[in-house]
C-alpha cells in the first residue's frame, strides 16, 4: 500500500513537471493570438493565415508547447523562457532564448524577401513569434534563475495550488475565467497613445517591462497565496495578455501589412 502511494506521489509530481512547462498554458497562448487578430487589419489577417495554412491561429499560439514531446525539437527546450539572476541584467549567451530566439525570428521576417527565405522558413519563424511573444509577458518566463521561474516554490491557497509557475501559467487566469471578451473590453479602455507606446517593437524592453511584474509575482508569506493576492495579480495577468496580443499584431502588421510594406509583397 506504501509503494502505491509512492507510485502516486511520483506521478502527481512528473505531470506537475510536465505542465510547469508551459506558459500562459493553452488558454492563454490561444488569447494572445485572438486578441492579436482583433486588432489586426483584413489584409494583414488573410496574408498570415495563408502562409499558416491548415494550422489555426489558436494551433499557432501553441505549436512551440505542442512539440515538446517530440525529440527532435529538443534544441527547443530553453527557447521558452529568459531566467536571469536577481538583481541581474541580462548578459547575451551562446545558449538560445525566448529573448534571443523572438528577436532573430523577426528580423528574419524583416529581411525574409531580400535574403530568399522560403514559404516554409516564414512559416515557421511566424509560429515562433505567435508563441514566444505570450511567453515573454509571462513574469515568470523572465524569472530568477535560482528557483527556475519559479517552478521550484510550492505554495498553497483555497483557490489554486501547486508550485508558482503552474499558477501563474493557467490556474489563476482560469480561476477568474478570463476570456477574450473581457481582455478586449480592457483593451478599449487604454488611452490611443498607450496602446502606441505599447506597439514599439523592441525585444528587451519588452522582457524587462515584463519581469517588473516580478516584485509583485512573490508578494507573498509562508507560501501562502490569499485572496488579495489572487484579486491583486489577475489584473497584471490580464493586461500582460492584452500587450503581449498587442505586439504579436504590432509585428505582423509591420512585416506582413501590404499598404505599409509595398516594396515587400508577401502576398502568395
Amino acid at each position: 500500500m506504501k509503494s502505491a502511494h509512492v507510485i502516486i506521489l511520483m506521478f502527481t509530481l512528473l505531470i506537475g513537471k510536465v505542465e510547469n512547462s508551459f506558459a500562459w498554458g493553452k488558454t492563454g497562448h490561444e488569447l494572445v493570438a485572438e486578441i492579436a487578430f482583433r486588432i489586426l487589419d483584413d489584409s494583414t489577417q488573410k496574408i498570415v493565415k495563408q502562409y499558416l495554412g491548415n494550422i489555426t491561429i489558436e494551433e499557432a499560439a501553441n505549436w512551440m508547447d505542442e512539440q515538446r514531446g517530440n525529440s527532435y525539437y529538443n534544441f527547443m527546450r530553453t527557447w521558452h523562457y529568459v531566467d536571469i539572476d536577481k538583481g541581474q541584467k541580462y548578459v547575451p549567451s551562446a545558449e538560445r532564448n525566448a529573448l534571443s530566439v523572438l528577436n532573430s525570428a523577426i528580423i528574419e521576417l524583416r529581411n525574409a524577401k531580400e535574403t530568399g527565405m522560403s514559404k516554409k522558413d516564414i512559416k515557421n519563424r511566424i509560429l515562433l513569434i505567435f508563441h514566444l511573444v505570450g511567453d515573454l509577458h509571462q513574469p515568470l518566463h523572465t524569472g530568477y534563475t535560482i528557483d527556475k521561474g519559479g517552478n521550484t516554490i510550492m505554495v498553497n491557497s483555497p483557490f489554486v495550488s501547486g508550485n508558482l509557475h503552474s499558477i501563474w501559467d493557467t490556474q489563476i487566469l482560469e480561476y477568474k475565467r478570463i476570456n477574450l471578451d473581457t481582455c478586449m473590453n480592457l483593451y478599449t479602455s487604454m488611452p490611443g497613445d498607450e496602446i502606441a507606446e505599447i506597439k514599439k517593437i523592441n525585444v528587451l524592453k519588452w522582457m524587462y517591462q515584463s519581469r517588473s511584474n516580478l516584485e509583485s509575482v512573490y508578494s507573498f508569506e509562508n507560501n501562502f497565496l490569499d485572496k488579495n493576492y489572487i484579486d491583486k495579480n489577475i489584473i497584471i495577468i490580464k493586461k500582460q495578455l492584452v500587450v503581449a496580443g498587442i505586439r504579436l499584431a504590432s509585428i505582423l502588421q509591420e512585416v506582413f501589412n501590404p499598404d505599409a510594406n509595398a516594396k515587400k509583397d508577401f502576398t502568395l
